[in-house]
Parts: C-alpha cells; structure tokens; sequence
C-alpha cells in the first residue's frame, strides 16, 4: 500500500517537475531545429571555405566565446537566482535593470580588452578584420543573455526559443543568396542575422521589461559584484578549458587543419550536452528558491540525466561516421574517431551541469572557483603533455579526463556541504 502522504508528496514534485520538463521538451524541440539547420550551415560553410578558412573560422569562435564568458562574468546565472529570490514584481524588474546596466559596462570593458587581442595576438594575425566583426557581435550577445534571464526565472524559455531558431533561418537564408563565400562574408551574414533575431525575439515575445536606469547608491552594485565575481571568475576558467585552451594549443602545437577537424566533432559533441543544460537551466529557478520539494527534485533530474546521458552515448556511437560524413563530407574521417573518444565525457559533462548549478544555488558560487582553478591546471598540463605525443586526439582525451574530474570534484562539494 501507498502511504497517503507520500502519494500526496509524489503527485506535488511531478506538479513542480512538470513545468521544467515542459521547458525542456520546447527547448529540445527547438534544439533538433536549430541543430539540423546547424548542421547544414556547417556542411555548406566546410564545403564552401575549405578547411584552412574553416579551422580559422573555429578557432575566431573558440576565442569569441572566451570573451563572451568575460562580459558576462556570472550576471546571468546570479541574475537568475537572485531574482527568483524576489516575491514582487516590481523588486524583480528593479533587480533585472540593474543587472542590464551591470551587464552592459562589463561588456564595453571587454570589448576594449578584445581589440588588444585582436591586434597583438599573433593567432588573428592573417583574420584580424574578421576576428574584429565577430568582436562587435558581443554587445548582441550580451543583450540576449539580458533577455534570457527574464525568460529562465519566468520559467518561459518557450519565449526564448523564438530567437533560437529565427538566427539559423535567417543566416542560412541570407547567405544562401550570396554567390561568392568568404570568411569575412560569413561573419558579416551572421552578425545582421544575430540583430534582426534578437529584435523580433524581444518584439514577439511580449514580455514586460524596462531599460530605465535609475539612480542607485553604489552598494548595490558592489553587492551584485560581490555575488557574481566568483562565479564570474569561474565561467572564464571553464570556458578556456572547455573552449578555448585545446583550439588554441591545437593551433600552435600542430595544425589549423587539425582544429578544423576537432572543431567539427566537438560541434556534434557541443550539440549532443545541450539537453542536459536545458533541463538543468529549467530546474534551476525551483533549486534557487524556497521550495520544500528540492531534494525530490534534484534526484529525479539526476535520474533524468544518466538515463538520457547514456541513451545519447550509444546512439551517437553508432551513427557517428554517418553524421560526419553527412556534416564535412571528405577529409574530416579523423572526426569520426575525434567524436567517439569525445562521447566518453557525455555522462561526466551531464550530471556536471546539475551539479555545478546545485552548488551556485546554494550561493557556493566561491567553492565553484577553486575547483575551476584545479580542473584549469590540469587541462592545460594534460594537452600540453598529451597533444605533444598523441597530436589532436591527445586533446580529445584530456576533455574526457577534464570533465571526469570537474564533475567527481562538484560530487564531492555537494556531499560536503550537505
């Protein structure tokens, strides 16, 4: 028999569940749209560039993300829980402007940092103009993430996806008119794509939101910064080792044609972790606040992870050849192996995103930050010593064996701080 009491607490978290799945499912939905047309654009841009023009391509993108993570320094995910905390509108909107204006100084700053590295670093030597194209698009970037914070704590990134899926159709549609394809044109593309989808998200999505800065003494401000600086801190340390440092050290230590190749089978590998954030980011708000049915939840989503991990792995073990094939035709079958040995971090990466958002939900934003700085070490020692002696394959394993650690050492972390 079924205690009434527990029937009665089962039937409240699959009522708090639900509307985190429902996000999700909207958001997969979107994903398998946005991914195919993805897909597309990738297949068409390596077969119209080539694969020097597409490794330069990769490695622009690798770079740009980096300083993404920098302009938003932890705003979205702080904004995120520390507005959920807020039972009144008004103190939310009051709270979100004031994490826009936050968000846009940050961002100027680092658009001043990235045309430094635009200009000395030797890697953008032969793209300087493109790297600067890509460069300007962080203030669109920064916009959106403004507008998903509104989104993710409202529990509506059904709204959000509005954008998602407008950016691809649009790129693919305004480049497929052009008849000759440069790096340059591509960005160029991109970048009047990114604003037209980001104006019509915001229009079609009907949110209520204001701009208007108000006059606010300074400690607020500081208090924000001092939740968000660990945090912050932390998502430049894990975008260099998830992004950036294998790109970077491939380039230097082997070949642009290898990046181009690694490029590839970490897009497939980038597409295939994006479920588990999208549930993850949807639980989150519920993980933030005051809600009793917390823990039920939490093991329920770990339960939803290693399940849809695993389904994942195998399925795209089996069909990788296909998918690479498919996606850059001739001259990447190294991808296909590239993938595989990727896939073996697929569980790790998982439950990593539970955990490491369950922590920031507990406001341990700070212990978040040492385990960067570890997990940082080790990523940059490993593709040193690896990618030395194995080449790109050497950095394919180091994300494996970097993901196992950042997640056993957030597993540890969270029995701790029980």
């Amino acid at each position: 028999m079924v205690n009434g009491d527990n029937a009665g607490g089962g039937y409240k978290i699959k009522r708090v569940l639900r509307k985190p799945i429902l996000n999700t499912v909207v958001q997969i939905v979107a994903k398998l749209i946005t991914g195919l047309l993805g897909l597309v654009i990738t297949g068409w841009l390596i077969r119209k560039l080539g694969v020097k023009a597409y490794g330069q391509f990769t490695l622009i993108a690798a770079v740009m993300i980096l300083l993404d993570a920098l302009a938003d320094f932890g705003s979205k995910i702080v904004g995120v829980r520390e507005i959920a905390g807020k039972t009144e509108e008004e103190e939310k909107q009051k709270l979100w402007r004031r994490i826009w204006w936050l968000r846009l100084k940050l961002t100027t700053a680092t658009f001043v940092l990235g045309l430094g590295l635009v200009v000395f670093w030797g890697g953008f030597k032969e793209i300087k103009l493109e790297a600067l194209v890509a460069l300007s698009m962080i203030f669109l970037t920064t916009m959106a993430g403004s507008m998903e914070i509104v989104f993710q704590e409202k529990l509506r990134m059904d709204l959000k996806v509005i954008g998602d899926i407008l950016l691809p159709l649009l790129f693919l549609g305004l480049l497929w008119r052009l008849s000759k394809i440069t790096l340059l044109t591509v960005l160029g593309v991109y970048w009047i794509a990114r604003l037209i989808s980001l104006l019509a998200a915001i229009r079609l999505a009907a949110v209520k939101i204001s701009f208007k800065r108000e006059n606010e003494k300074g400690g607020k401000v500081m208090e924000l910064l001092k939740e968000m600086w660990p945090m912050g801190v932390y998502l430049i340390i894990f975008t260099a080792y998830d992004r950036a440092v294998d790109s970077m050290m491939i380039e230097r230590m082997v070949g642009i044609r290898e990046v181009a190749w690694y490029g590839v089978a970490y897009k497939v590998y980038g597409v295939l972790l994006q479920p588990a954030y999208f549930l993850v980011t949807s639980v989150f708000p519920i993980l933030s606040s005051n809600n009793q049915e917390k823990r039920k939840l939490f093991i329920m989503t770990t339960g939803l992870l290693i399940a849809g991990g695993l389904g994942v792995t195998g399925i795209a073990w089996w069909l990788a050849p296909t998918v690479i094939s498919l996606l850059a035709g001739g001259g990447f079958s190294e991808s296909v192996e590239l993938l595989r040995i990727l896939l073996m971090a697929v569980i790790f990466s998982y439950l990593g995103h539970l955990f490491g958002f369950s922590l920031i939900s507990r406001r341990q934003q700070k212990k978040m930050l040492f385990l960067g700085l570890k997990v940082l070490v080790f990523n940059v020692g490993f593709n040193w010593f690896l990618i030395g002696r194995m080449g790109v394959y050497g950095a394919a394993w180091v994300t494996v064996l970097t993901e196992a650690l950042a997640c056993s050492l957030m597993a540890v972390s969270l029995v701790k701080g029980r």
